[in-house]
C-alpha cells in the first residue's frame, strides 16, 4: 500500500511483543464478518506482563477494540503497554477518536500491527501518539493482522469488497449434474463448516438460477447463530426468480437486476417488499461485474461469498474480481455430463504464473477443504 501518510518505523519486537500481539489477533478472529463496515480490531492492554484489558471491535463496529479494552482496564492503563491489530483511529466522527483515549489513560508505550488503510488516520494515529511521548512501535506481524483487515482494506482503497468464491465441486470437478442438481455433493459436517463461513462475511452473492434450481436459504443455520446471518444478494437480470423461493423470506435480500426487468415480476416483487437495485449492463447485456463490486462497496460490505453457479463462477474470474477460491472436494465422481465449477476463462495458452496460491488446506471426514488465494 503506497500513501503519503504511511507511517513505518524501524521496529525490533521482543518475544512479549509477539506473544501479544497473537492475543489480540486471535481475540480480533472473534469478530471477523460481525463488525459492520468496520474492521475487526483486537486490542490487548499489558501490565508487568499481565493482561489488565483485553478487548476488540464490537458487533456494531463500535466501540472500537481500544476503547473496550481501556474500559477493562481502567486506572491500570497508567504506564502499561498496548498492543493493536490496527493503527488507533484519529478521526472525528461522532466518537473521541481512539489516539485520544490511549493518551488520557496514560499509557507509556503502544505496538501496532499494521497501518490504518483508511486515508483519515493512515499514519496520522502514529504520528499523533508520537508526538505527544508515546513509544510507539509498528509492524509486530503485520502479515497475519493484514488478513483480519483484507476486505476493509479492498474497499477502502480499490473499492471493492474481498471476494472468495465457495465451491462444493465433485473429485472431478463438478458442480452439479447435467439436470442441475447438486444435492448434496459434500458431507454434512462440510456444511456445518460452511455455515460458520457464511458468518464471516458480509454479504453472500449467488444468481437466480442457482435460487431457481436449488431453492436454498443461504443463511446460517448453526444454533444461536442465525441472527448473524449475511445479506444476501441475487443476481437476476430478468426478474425471473421464483415467487415461492425460501429465500424471498430473509429480510436483508436484496435482487439485483439490469434495466431489462420484466416489469410485471418487479411489480410482484413490489407487493412482497422485496428491495430490488438496477445496474448497469455490460455490451454482452449482462449486469456488469464492475457496477456490481462498486455497488456492495457503496454499502460498506467488506467481504463477500459467492455461492453460485459455473455461469457467475467464471464471470468474476474473467473479471478478476475474485481473490480467494474456497474448494470443497468430495470423493463422489459425476462424470464428463455434469456441470463443471468454470466454463471458458477466455485463456489462448498456458499461462506463465499460477493464478491462485495454495493457502490451506483441511479434512473433514472424506471431504477436503482448500483454501486459494489470488496470485498478484
Amino acid at each position: 500500500m503506497n500513501s503519503k501518510n504511511l507511517v513505518k518505523l524501524n521496529s525490533s519486537f521482543t518475544e512479549d511483543d509477539f506473544h501479544w500481539m497473537k492475543v489480540a489477533i486471535n481475540y480480533a478472529r472473534h469478530g471477523i464478518g460481525l463488525t459492520g463496515k468496520n474492521p475487526s480490531v483486537g486490542c490487548v492492554i499489558v501490565k508487568n506482563n499481565q493482561i489488565c484489558g483485553i478487548g476488540r471491535t464490537s458487533n456494531s463496529g463500535r466501540p472500537h477494540a481500544e476503547e473496550n479494552a481501556l474500559l477493562i482496564s481502567g486506572s491500570k492503563s497508567k504506564g502499561a503497554t498496548l498492543y493493536v491489530t490496527l493503527e488507533p483511529c484519529a478521526h472525528y466522527e461522532k466518537f473521541t477518536p481512539c489516539i485520544e483515549q490511549i493518551l488520557l489513560a496514560s499509557i507509556k508505550k503502544v505496538v501496532i500491527a499494521s497501518n490504518d488503510p483508511d486515508p483519515r488516520t493512515n499514519g496520522q494515529g502514529v504520528k499523533y501518539l508520537k508526538s505527544n511521548g508515546v513509544d510507539v512501535k509498528i509492524g509486530c506481524l503485520e502479515n497475519e493482522a493484514e488478513e483480519l483487515i483484507q476486505g476493509f482494506k479492498n474497499r477502502t482503497i480499490f473499492n471493492k469488497p474481498f471476494v472468495t468464491v465457495k465451491i462444493a465441486s465433485s473429485i472431478d470437478s463438478k458442480i452439479a449434474l447435467s439436470n442441475g442438481k447438486s444435492k448434496w455433493i459434500t458431507g454434512p459436517n462440510t456444511r456445518r463448516l460452511m455455515h460458520l463461513y457464511r458468518l464471516r462475511n458480509d454479504a453472500i452473492l449467488t444468481g437466480v438460477n442457482t435460487v431457481n434450481e436449488d431453492n436454498p436459504q443461504l443463511n446460517c443455520r448453526l444454533s444461536g447463530l442465525k441472527k448473524y446471518s449475511p445479506k444476501i444478494f441475487v443476481l437476476d437480470s430478468k426478474l425471473k426468480i421464483k415467487l415461492n423461493s425460501k429465500i424471498l423470506k430473509n429480510e436483508n435480500l436484496t435482487i439485483i437486476t439490469s434495466e431489462n426487468f420484466n416489469k410485471e415480476n418487479k411489480k410482484l416483487l413490489n407487493e412482497k417488499m422485496i428491495n430490488i437495485k438496477v445496474l448497469k449492463t455490460d455490451n454482452a447485456g449482462l449486469i456488469s461485474n464492475k457496477s456490481i463490486v462498486s455497488y456492495l462497496a457503496s454499502l460498506k460490505i467488506n467481504n463477500l461469498l459467492i455461492e453460485a453457479g459455473t455461469k457467475i463462477n467464471t464471470s468474476f474470474i474473467r473479471s478478476k474480481f475474485v481473490d480467494k477460491i474456497i474448494l470443497c472436494r468430495s470423493g463422489i465422481l459425476l462424470g464428463e455430463d455434469s456441470k463443471s465449477f468454470f466454463a471458458n476463462v477466455g485463456l489462448k495458452k498456458i499461462p506463465k504464473n499460477k493464478n491462485f496460491i495454495h493457502k490451506t488446506s483441511l479434512k473433514i471426514d472424506d471431504d477436503i477443504i482448500e483454501h486459494w488465494i489470488i496470485n498478484d
